[in-house]
């Protein structure tokens, strides 16, 4: 009997390592599951909810409402508080009504995404630069959810978490955190359902717009992509992960030249970069000016002498780095960033 249970002994200790081992990565690409079946949830299904959401201190209640009709696509957002500011998509229309100010501006561009703020994604290229956390069973607002985390490898970005609705897959919160796990945005829903059916009378402004001015987006803005021009600027190396996801001009009204802006991406932060026209700072004071509100950042500098402006979902640092990589010199490929030696990964917040 002893001999027997010897020759088991290593069987039992093969079964225990594989038992310990294999969860943890099974539940790690079940966490990339959960977010693209919510990722899906949120563009195919039609549902109705509010949600508080937080920034810099200052919390906001909104309600949102998204259908889907014959592949047709109706949303609308709107602030329960304040302003009472509305967004309504119709389509490749979106309108923002703004009550306050007796105006409504109308844009007309391809749908991409939604009206409610982000949420993660997960890919191949993102894991480069995310780890997924073995996804957790959580509790939020009385429903059983699971708990998706993505930690940044570097101090370039920032990380996200969000609860997932166990049962329609719906968000029912989600956290953007810096490297000190400190919570710089969140979006808590009081309540998100799937709706079978949402009447046209939802999507129009919940006052009445009699008398409000109308402003269309296309005709005191020009956008013009461009391909190959001296005068749209480059960067010399991209930061590691971001790639130029656009170049366009844009002519302004009142504006002497045209402003050139690029954008960048990681797969999931994105990174405006305005550059002006040549022009001195007043002062020292406006050489370089950094604001924060939440997670969005502002960086405003002077590159070659053009005023430069960096706005993003990322951290100052990021935004200092891609300024200094600016160059006036014709547009070309950028160069293959190089690999920062990787800082020790932050604890878990």
């Amino acid at each position: 009997m002893t001999a027997r249970r010897n020759r088991l002994a290593p069987l039992w200790r093969a079964v225990l390592v594989i038992a310990w081992v294999t969860p943890a990565a099974a539940l790690a690409d079940d966490a990339r599951e959960w977010l693209e079946s919510m990722n899906r949830a949120l563009a195919e299904k039609s549902y109705e909810g509010t949600f508080f959401y937080e920034r810099g201190g200052v919390s906001e209640s909104l309600c949102i409402h998204h259908r889907i009709r014959q592949g047709e696509v109706a949303e609308r957002l709107c602030a329960l508080d304040g302003s009472g500011r509305e967004f309504i998509r119709l389509g490749d229309e979106l309108s923002y009504i703004l009550p306050d100010q007796r105006t409504i501006l109308i844009e007309r561009r391809p749908r991409i995404g939604g009206l409610l703020p982000s949420f993660p994604r997960f890919d191949d290229r993102t894991a480069r630069f995310y780890r997924l956390e073995p996804i957790q069973r959580a509790r939020s607002n009385g429903r059983d959810a699971r708990l998706v985390t993505l930690v940044p490898l570097d101090p370039y970005r920032y990380g996200f978490r969000v609860w997932i609705d166990a049962r329609t897959r719906l968000p029912l919160k989600s956290e953007l955190y810096d490297r000190r796990g400190q919570v710089l945005e969140r979006i808590t829903f009081a309540s998100l359902q799937v709706s079978r059916d949402i009447p046209d009378s939802t999507f129009t402004p919940g006052v009445s717009t009699e008398g409000f001015r109308r402003i269309e987006s296309d005709r005191g803005v020009r956008l013009r992509t461009v391909s190959d021009s001296a005068s749209i600027w480059n960067l010399r190396t991209a930061l590691r992960g971001f790639r130029l996801t656009q170049r366009a001009r844009h002519t302004l009204p009142g504006a002497e030249e045209p402003v050139s802006h690029l954008v960048l991406s990681d797969g999931l932060a994105s990174v405006s970069v305005f550059i002006g026209a040549r022009l001195p700072p007043k002062s020292a004071k406006e050489i370089a000016i950094e604001r924060q509100i939440g997670a969005s950042t502002a960086y405003s500098t002077f590159v070659h002498g053009h005023h430069v402006v960096v706005v993003g979902e990322v951290p100052v640092q990021t935004a200092k780095l891609i300024a200094s990589e600016l160059s006036p010199d014709e547009p070309g490929k950028p160069q293959s960033p190089a690999e920062p030696q990787r800082p020790a990964e932050p604890s878990s917040p």
